[in-house]
This record gives C-alpha cells, sequence and structure tokens, in this order.
C-alpha cells in the first residue's frame, strides 16, 4: 500500500504534465498556426497574357517580375471610449496575427490600408491618438523593404461636415497622408492616386477646394509625364452604386446587399463620382468603408470598363470573416486575388471541440483516469 502511495504522485505529476502540454497545443492551434493554416489557401495571382491591356506600354523587361501589393480595410482600432479592454485585446491580436501571417506568407512589396485605421479618431484627444497611432505602428509593423501607406476615413478625421483642422493635420502628420497623393513604383512604372474621400463633397468648401487643387495639379503631371499606364485609385468611401444588389458578393447577407446606399455617407456622390473618374481615368479602383466585399464595374465616357473592388473589413470586430485583397500588376497586367482569414466562430467552434475533448480525456483517458488519483490524493488525506 505504502509503494502504491508513493507512486500515486509521479504519476499524477505526469497525468498534469500531458494536460498542460494539450491545453499548449490548443492555444498555439487558435492563437497561432490557424492563421497560417488558412492563408495558405491564398496565393499571389498569376498573370495571363490573355488579360494584357495592349494599348498601355509594355514593361521594358518581358520578364519582370510583378508588383505585388496588398489591401487592408477598417481596421478600426478602438480607444477609451467605445468596447471593453478584453475586446479591444482580442480584435487587436487577431489583427497582428492575421497581418503578420499575411506578411511573412506573402512579402507584398506595397501594403496600402483604406482608411478607418482608428474607430475614434474623430473623437479622441490629441494625446490619446498618439497612443493609437503607436499601437497602430506596432500591430502593423513591416520591414524596411515594403512600403506602406495609408488613406484617411471618416472614423480617423470625421465625415465632411465634421472634419476640424486639427484632426485632419494630425492624421497628416501621422501618416503623410494630403487630400490628394500621387504614389509612383520607379521601378515598375505604376502609379496610385490616393484620395480622402471626405474632401470630394464637391460643395467648394476650403476643404473640397483645396483637395480639388491638389487633384488637378496631379492630373496634369501624369499628363505632362507621358505615361500610357492609368492610375490605380484607391478611396475609403466608394464611388456611387446604389445598392450592393449588382455586385458580385462573396458571403454577404441578403439585407446588406438590398440595403440602399446613401450618397455622401455610404458612398461617393454620384457627381464626384463621375468627375473623379473622367479626371483620373483608372485602369482599377479599390475602395473600403461598406466592411463588405463588392466587386462591380463603371464604365468611362469611351465605353472602357473600370472595375472596383470593396476590400472587406480586416476585423472580427465587424464581421465574422474579415479578409484581404492581393493585387498582382505590370503596367499593362494585373489580376485580384479575395484572401479569406480565419473566422471568429471557427476559432471559437475549436475552443469547444478542444475543451470537450480535453474534459473526456481528464475523465476517461489513459490508464489511470482522474477518478483514480483522487481516490488515491483522498485516501492519503484520510489517514493523516
Amino acid at each position: 500500500m505504502k509503494t502504491a502511495n508513493v507512486c500515486c504522485y509521479p504519476a499524477m505529476l505526469h497525468f498534469l504534465a500531458k494536460i498542460a502540454c494539450l491545453i499548449f497545443f490548443l492555444l498555439v492551434y487558435c492563437e497561432f498556426l490557424i492563421y497560417y493554416f488558412v492563408l495558405l489557401g491564398c496565393s499571389w495571382p498569376q498573370l495571363s497574357k490573355i488579360d494584357q491591356d495592349f494599348s498601355a506600354r509594355p514593361p521594358n523587361d518581358p520578364y519582370r517580375k510583378p508588383l505585388h501589393v496588398m489591401f487592408i480595410a477598417d481596421t478600426h482600432l478602438l480607444g477609451s471610449r467605445e468596447g471593453h479592454w478584453l475586446d479591444k485585446l482580442r480584435r487587436e491580436w487577431q489583427m497582428y496575427r492575421s497581418f503578420q501571417s499575411a506578411r511573412f506568407l506573402f512579402e507584398p512589396n506595397v501594403i496600402f490600408f483604406l482608411g478607418d485605421l482608428t474607430d475614434e479618431g474623430k473623437w479622441c484627444s490629441d494625446h490619446e491618438w498618439e497612443k493609437t497611432v503607436r499601437r497602430f505602428n506596432s500591430l502593423f509593423s513591416v520591414p524596411t523593404s515594403t512600403k506602406l501607406y495609408a488613406l484617411a476615413g471618416n472614423h480617423d478625421i470625421g465625415f465632411h461636415y465634421d472634419v476640424s483642422d486639427g484632426r485632419l493635420e494630425r492624421f497628416e502628420q501621422s501618416f503623410q497622408a494630403p487630400h490628394v497623393r500621387l504614389i509612383t513604383i520607379h521601378d515598375d512604372d505604376i502609379n496610385f492616386i490616393l484620395i480622402n474621400s471626405m474632401a470630394f463633397e464637391g460643395d467648394q468648401c476650403r476643404l473640397c477646394a483645396r483637395a480639388e487643387k491638389e487633384l488637378n495639379e496631379i492630373v496634369n503631371e501624369l499628363h505632362r509625364s507621358g505615361l500610357a499606364t492609368k492610375p490605380v485609385f484607391l478611396s475609403h468611401f466608394p464611388l456611387y452604386r446604389e445598392s450592393d444588389a449588382n455586385c458580385s458578393v462573396w458571403r454577404q447577407s441578403s439585407l446588406s446587399q438590398s440595403t440602399r446606399h446613401k450618397e455622401r455617407y455610404d458612398v461617393l456622390s454620384r457627381e464626384a463620382s463621375d468627375n473623379l473618374l473622367k479626371k483620373i481615368k483608372p485602369r482599377l479602383v479599390f475602395t473600403a468603408h461598406t466592411h463588405n466585399f463588392c466587386y462591380t464595374e463603371h464604365t468611362d465616357i469611351k465605353g472602357k470598363v473600370i472595375p472596383e473592388w470593396t476590400v472587406p473589413s480586416f476585423s472580427w470586430r465587424n464581421r465574422d470573416d474579415p479578409s484581404l485583397m492581393l493585387l498582382s500588376i505590370t503596367t499593362n497586367n494585373e489580376r485580384v486575388s479575395h484572401c479569406r482569414l480565419p473566422r471568429e466562430s471557427t476559432v471559437f467552434w475549436s475552443y469547444g471541440i478542444g475543451a470537450f475533448l480535453l474534459i473526456f480525456y481528464i475523465l476517461f483517458g489513459g490508464r489511470r483516469p482522474l477518478g483514480w488519483f483522487a481516490f488515491c490524493f483522498l485516501r492519503k488525506r484520510i489517514k493523516l
């Protein structure tokens, strides 16, 4: 009997070590590995010669690798006003792991954040804004070989009627984001035009007048350069569409498809959209704001189709199934991929199933289940 008592505790420690290892594996899978497993189902889209735009200038080197661009939208980093601290921790960990896993697997050349980087930028103080910007830079850190650019969203600076000079200036300083910006990838001669959506109301206010002036200067600069390659146009607000009913939709509720969009709130106005398309003459358009995926097409005055992709939110706080988008592009060819991230519900189910199996193993697994150890412990206590 003494031998049995002596052997009871080492066996129990061995059993508890097994339980600790299983718990550790469950945590590693749900908090690290699942992001890689899901993202491995996505890859950079392969360009096809069939899709080439022969009206554009071909690259000098026909074997040059395409430029790889990643698009992320609506991260909505929480502040002190909205959300519980645990909600903030959970969402930011999800975005951190999603972003760093995607960056490691895909190694993009350029990353664009399409607005609403913060959730409370339109309310928070300068001190809290600085803290939020530091968190953003920590969560979405990139190596020096990767370029990162950001657009302003309505949650960052407010809607058009609520934009203040202070909030506008601090966003521009934090992310080097003027009203309109031209980014040229010199090695590839690929141009991106980024706009502040809230500055294109068309009401001739001081904000809009400055944005129109900057846009005209950039368009004239492109014309003077003589480049035949049309730019890629980026905006936080989508271009005008009545609703998402005509979108090529990916896993979206019928309610969101049928809801009519409000101009200057959900989408840019019809006049602003027509003006931007007429001036910029983009080859592609990428937008955000609705938190839902949408592919739609516009037509310019010559009847040429201009595709627009609305990128879904990157955060579990806005949808159960966040995602990002990848673009492979050359001067005369491009293709887009839509990449899913882990569902929040999938992670919860993984924890639930793992906990059930773990409890089952504790109660009934192994040669000596938990009841045997409980019996040893009680017998020892009774003798004492």
